[in-house]
């Protein structure tokens, strides 16, 4: 069991010391750890490829918000609560310490100035990143080294640095916690039942982690902090996916139920990842507008928590066909509501494209624009990864300073690739065959689709 799991007793705590900030320390602990790995960074293949000629000046900006947001953090433990605080750390330092290390109870009257001292580490830290965020140009290198001094340092502070090791579980409701406890009944092998709740332990973190993410953009000043988080769970998300894939695969059978809910839990897992972190959240560091950047951190966080929230109750299924996925979460949205959704708005697009070709002004093009804006802003999220590339391509090309007619060739292919979008969300097993009859779309063969309009197709 692990050492932390004693700390969701709210005995432990009076109400001026919150749980949450200690969970809330470890995750932007962790998140800035990430933010200097460069595979959990969100960018494109060809940045990634390519990333010993970027300029990483504006991701260190990044880490400067979220070193300054920890020590605020930081500073309201010690403020609000330096007896409890105190208490805390005695309590953890008992429960790593070795025998024959100092008193325990010494560390009672040396914990605030501890903390203090911590404090005054991350400003330091946050006045370095701050000019260092300023320079013309900052060579990867330069970043990888400057995270590397930043993180051991952290973790070398004897408060902080426990942080870094251990794993805060999320605190859960009582229908939540009954709703596991039933599921876990279910499970006849010891084993199996301990590396279930385990997975349901990272579910529900990385789930979490959604949630903080939202608080964090509510701010335009703030926001882009909140892309530690999306680091943090990229790696987070790629641990759980070796692990399924390497350890507990194996132990059961090909045909078996566990065996393909695990399966479909790390293939969704992985692509909806990749959709946020090398689609969704590129360029986002760059960005300027605070409208643009909250749209994209919003639309990602969407995308996560939609993952998480399938996974859990896929998972839980599995072994209990009583689990109601809306008393777990009041905003849970079924794949084919997604689906249903999806088409509904695809079909929209469809004839919104249609009324552009049959009267080509400046006034249907705009209206062409502003619904795709609204659908990139929507229901995109719910088609697959490898169609929101040509997606954002049409977009790019109606984009483009022309008169309205130019676009008309443009506007054919994009109705045909539309169209095509529609009959394969048709083919989808969870409209098949409940749901209502798809619309009676009159599509061309796949074959005839010409290059997206972002590639010259409006010429």
């Amino acid at each position: 069991m692990s050492r932390f799991s004693v700390l969701e007793s709210s005995a432990l705590f009076s109400n001026r010391m919150k749980y949450d900030y200690l969970f809330e320390m470890e995750m932007w602990l962790k998140g800035i750890e990430r933010f200097f790995v460069l595979d959990c960074l969100p960018l494109s293949p060809f940045e990634r490829t390519h990333a010993s000629l970027k300029n990483f000046v504006e991701e260190l900006a990044v880490v400067r918000l979220g070193v300054a947001h920890l020590g605020l953090l930081t500073t309201h433990l010690l403020g609000e609560g330096k007896e409890d605080l105190g208490s805390f750390l005695v309590y953890l330092e008992s429960q790593v310490a070795r025998p024959g290390e100092a008193d325990p109870q010494r560390r009672r009257t040396t914990a605030e100035a501890e903390m203090a001292l911590a404090i005054e580490k991350l400003d330091d830290f946050s006045r370095v990143l701050d000019e260092l965020s300023r320079v013309p140009f900052l060579a990867l290198q330069t970043y990888l080294s400057t995270g590397r001094i930043l993180i051991s340092t952290l973790k070398s502070d004897s408060n902080l640095g426990v942080l870094f090791r251990e794993n805060l579980k999320p605190v859960l409701d009582r229908n939540s916690k009954q709703t596991f406890s039933r599921v876990l009944g279910n499970v006849p092998e010891p084993a199996q039942k301990s590396t279930l709740a385990a997975l349901f332990v990272q579910l529900l973190r990385n789930l979490r982690y959604t949630e903080k993410i939202k608080e964090a953009i509510a701010s335009p000043a703030s926001a882009k902090r909140a892309l530690l988080v999306f680091s943090l769970m990229k790696s987070e998300a790629d641990s759980l996916c070796r692990f399924i894939r390497r350890r507990l695969l194996p132990r059961f059978p090909e045909n078996s139920g566990m065996y393909e809910s695990l399966e479909r839990l790390v293939f969704s897992t992985e692509m909806e990842v990749r959709k946020v972190m090398e689609l969704g959240l590129v360029d986002v560091a760059l960005m300027k507008d605070p409208k643009l950047i909250f749209s994209r951190m919003e639309d990602a966080a969407g995308i996560l928590k939609d993952l998480f929230q399938q996974n859990i109750i896929g998972l839980a299924e599995t072994f209990s066909t009583e689990v109601d996925g809306r008393a777990l979460f009041p905003d849970y949205s079924t794949r084919r509501d997604q689906s249903l959704k999806l088409r509904e708005d695809l079909w929209s697009l469809i004839e919104i494209v249609g009324n552009f070709q049959r009267d080509p002004q400046k006034k249907s093009l705009k209206e062409t624009l502003d619904a795709l804006d609204s659908f990139r802003r929507g229901s995109m999220k719910f088609l697959m990864f490898k169609d929101w590339s040509l997606f954002e391509r049409f977009h790019s090309g109606f984009a483009r300073d022309r008169a309205p007619r130019a676009f008309l060739p443009a506007a054919n292919q994009f109705e045909v690739f539309l169209r095509t979008l529609v009959r394969e969300v048709n083919k989808r097993s969870v409209l098949n065959p409940p749901g209502p009859k798809p619309p009676d779309v009159d599509t061309k063969p796949i074959r005839d689709v010409p290059p997206p309009a972002g590639e010259d197709a409006s010429r």
